[in-house]
């Protein structure tokens, strides 16, 4: 069995979309049985605020944006609540994806800085993009087509990488 974990900063939208998405796209390839799949945020860690709400329909604004392109992609994220990112997921994940560079290198809190021995098994999800664009986090932005966009680039994204991602997962030796 093996261990992927998607982390962004407050585990409400990119990272739970990432986790939905990917869990659609392995059971489509019938790999489910051999891959545990989760989310986490680095809101709360080290000093930090945690989120003031624990879901994206929490959030009317954001979720009234992005649940058309959810809806129709089929990624069903109504029962995430968020979850706080630790040393010992951290231990037990074989590859972990932190949806932009804040979140894996550059916040006072990024994955990097508070778990700089298992770095080797870290990446950012712009890796996984041709161009390296950054996923943005849409906190605060109540535009359907920004969210749309964020969304569809991400479960593209991960469709397309299916591959890499899974050499990742089966070959790191961290």
């Amino acid at each position: 069995m093996k261990y992927i974990i998607f982390v962004c900063n407050g585990n409400i939208h990119r990272s739970v979309i990432a986790e939905a998405c990917f869990r659609n796209i392995i059971k489509r390839h019938k790999i489910d049985k051999d891959i545990i799949i989760d989310s986490y945020g680095i809101q709360g860690t080290m000093g930090t605020k945690l989120p003031k709400k624990k879901q994206l329909s929490e959030y009317t604004k954001e979720w009234s944006a992005a649940k058309p392109t959810l809806d129709k992609l089929k990624i069903d994220i109504n029962n995430h609540y968020f979850q706080m990112i630790s040393e010992d997921v951290i231990k037990k994940a074989d590859l972990i994806i932190a949806m932009d560079d804040k979140v894996y290198k550059k916040a006072e809190n990024s994955l990097i800085k508070q778990f700089p021995k298992y770095k080797n098994k870290m990446y950012c999800f712009c890796e996984f993009i041709i161009d390296n664009e950054i996923i943005k986090d849409p906190s605060g932005n109540d535009d359907t087509k920004a969210h749309k966009q964020i969304i569809t680039k991400i479960c593209h994204t991960l469709n397309n990488r299916l591959d890499d991602i899974l050499q990742l997962l089966f070959t790191n030796k961290c």
